[in-house]
């Protein structure tokens, strides 16, 4: 679905409206005859874009309230501090982590660690605790790795376990400013969905009889700081899907904010739909030339981007030295710099998760992939958290962000022992690491 700067409206009943097959809304209001090309044409300007999910109703742009009117319904925006930035994390039994700590992360954080220590999983650990209120966020989680479980019981979420064993309970924790979330997931042998409400007999007796069979998930998160929220409850999982019930009377209570959370890994980047929505997006709200000026930080030759359908297939091309190319010719590097940026821009004031960042770049262009990292997502008040194992990377990063170095903070994940453990290094301390050629993948 797409989401603009402002609030839906109403497509407007007056004059004539064009809406192409993407879903962007055209209108005019006059037309003039064309000598050349002997026919009429109209004064066509974009004013938004459709919302198939609700007929009739559409995100409007800047120039749809130049036309009908003055502004109204403009979404509100957070202060441009970082309200929402996560501080510290920890993470008992969730995917291969055991129990690890990350504590003062900063506006730009970057985990590094040898293959198979965790490192992703910190990454999915922050997305689930920010996304576990979505239906399906279980089958998202395990997307991001490319698994495909049933969906007809508790096969779904055990994936997330430690050792794949629900008797290892899962309790994530973050601390944002003020406020200290906590998500915990335990397995329940003795629950049974009530199911009093307007669901058919068969299938309320299906879930009773998958949850006697095998067991219920019983979830709980809380809230405390600047407001104090709690809600517990459970999920049944059997052939009719997902069921998720919350106790008492949590329905009612107004939920705390939680923030706006993305996920980029190779995967994602490659998904053609993926990026032309948030490109739709971009341009609707007027950012292209601000997008196209961070791409010229890498490829001054970008003069436009472009979405044009070919055979009924919407696609994007770029303008280079005034010859249009489809974007995948442009190289991994420019795709996924593209992906990234795009994504920053939409997790605006939120937190950007983004998996092996340095996959598909020469490491010549890493030290200006941090810069632009940094310059959009201190533009558009976004964390970036990150993953590499590149030393050429981590090399990139400090001289790509030697202009704010309070910005950033750098952790190799690794085990002491038995136990695994983030070793926090600063700007400064990283770089003189660096400098004296000691290890810090």
């Amino acid at each position: 679905m797409y989401v603009g700067q402002y609030e839906p409206v109403n497509i407007p009943d007056c004059g004539k409206l064009h809406i192409q097959k993407n879903g962007y809304v055209y209108w005019s209001n006059a037309s003039k005859w064309d000598n050349k090309k002997k026919r009429s044409i109209d004064n066509r300007v974009s004013i938004g874009k459709v919302i198939p999910e609700q007929p009739g109703m559409m995100y409007p742009n800047k120039k749809y309230f130049d036309i009908f009117g003055v502004e109204q319904g403009k979404k509100e925006t957070k202060s441009r501090r970082m309200i929402d930035m996560l501080n510290n994390l920890n993470i008992e039994n969730f995917r291969g982590i055991r129990e690890l700590s990350i504590k003062d992360m900063r506006r730009i954080v970057l985990l590094s660690g040898n293959n198979n220590v965790g490192k992703s999983s910190v990454l999915e650990a922050v997305f689930f605790m920010m996304d576990h209120l979505s239906p399906d966020s279980f089958t998202r989680m395990n997307a991001f790795r490319g698994l495909s479980f049933p969906t007809n019981g508790t096969a779904l979420w055990e994936p997330l376990f430690y050792q794949m064993n629900p008797d290892n309970a899962i309790r994530i924790q973050a601390k944002r400013q003020e406020d200290t979330l906590t998500l915990s997931y335990t397995k329940d042998e003795n629950y049974i969905p009530a199911l009093n409400g307007g669901i058919p007999k068969n299938v309320a007796g299906s879930f009773q009889s998958s949850a006697k069979r095998n067991y219920t998930l019983r979830f709980e998160f809380n809230v405390e700081g600047s407001v104090d929220y709690s809600e517990t409850g459970h999920y049944s999982a059997n052939e009719n899907g997902i069921l998720r019930e919350i106790a008492g009377d949590n329905g009612d209570k107004q939920l705390v904010q939680l923030t706006y959370t993305s996920f980029v890994n190779n995967n994602f980047v490659r998904t053609d739909q993926a990026i032309l929505d948030r490109m739709g997006k971009a341009e609707i709200n007027g950012e292209k030339e601000r997008l196209i000026g961070f791409l010229n930080r890498i490829d001054p030759t970008i003069n436009d981007i472009v979405t044009l359908s070919i055979n009924g297939m919407p696609q994007l091309y770029v303008n280079t030295n005034k010859k249009l190319l489809p974007i995948q010719f442009s190289g991994d590097g420019i795709n996924k710099l593209l992906y990234i940026i795009l994504s920053i821009m939409d997790a605006e004031n939120g937190i950007l998760l983004v998996d092996e960042i340095d996959t598909g770049f020469h490491y010549s262009m890493y030290s200006d992939l941090w810069k632009i990292i940094s310059a959009v997502s201190r533009e558009y008040n976004c964390q970036v958290i990150a993953t590499t194992h590149s030393y050429e990377s981590i090399m990139g990063a400090i001289e790509g962000l030697k202009d704010c170095p309070e910005d950033f903070s750098f952790y190799r994940i690794g085990y002491d022992k038995d136990k695994l453990k983030s070793y926090r290094s600063s700007y400064d301390l990283l770089k003189s690491a660096l400098h004296s050629d000691m290890e810090v993948r």
